[in-house]
């Protein structure tokens, strides 16, 4: 049965994110472990505010910045785990999930962070999570390029959502 993904709101503080099924249910649980910082994406999720003109600025970057970005990805990816507990089956329409509509910021920067590290995982270029219908990839890089589309998606519908508060 073909189920409709929609984004609506339940009340003036909660969205509804309705009609997902068990593989979107299974990416949207991912958000929180694919924005660990892979790696080849640190220099993405950190980059060096002058690209290694002036050593000690950068140093002092590292030492008095880096560690507040770091504790705020750690409590955006938190709140996000926290919203997907309400994940429910609703019979006949699939899955929804409750996102309370103050989570919205901390939602939108997990999903970025995690289409970063995914890209930088997989080794995709920016322009490859933008790609439609693209079947240029295998498996398991080809799962990473919808899972970045996916996650771009609802990126755009919270920001619509913010915007309307």
């Amino acid at each position: 049965m073909s189920r409709k993904l929609t984004l609506h709101a339940k009340d003036p503080s909660t969205l509804v994110l309705s009609g997902l099924d068990d593989f979107l249910c299974s990416l949207l649980r991912e958000v929180p472990e694919s924005g660990f910082a892979h790696p080849d994406a640190d220099a993405r999720l950190f980059p060096s505010p002058t690209a290694g003109r002036d050593p000690e600025a950068d140093q002092e970057w590292r030492e008095f910045v880096r560690p507040d970005l770091e504790e705020q990805f750690a409590w955006n990816r938190n709140r996000v785990a926290d919203d997907l507990l309400s994940l429910r089956f609703e019979a006949h329409r699939g899955a929804a999930l409750d996102i309370p509509m103050e989570n919205l910021p901390a939602w939108i920067h997990a999903l970025n962070q995690a289409r970063l590290c995914l890209s930088a995982q997989f080794k995709l270029g920016d322009e490859e999570g933008e790609e439609e219908g693209s079947d240029a990839h295998p498996a398991p890089e080809g799962v990473a390029v919808f899972q970045m589309q996916f996650y771009g998606l609802l990126q755009e519908w919270f920001l619509a959502a913010s915007d309307t508060l």
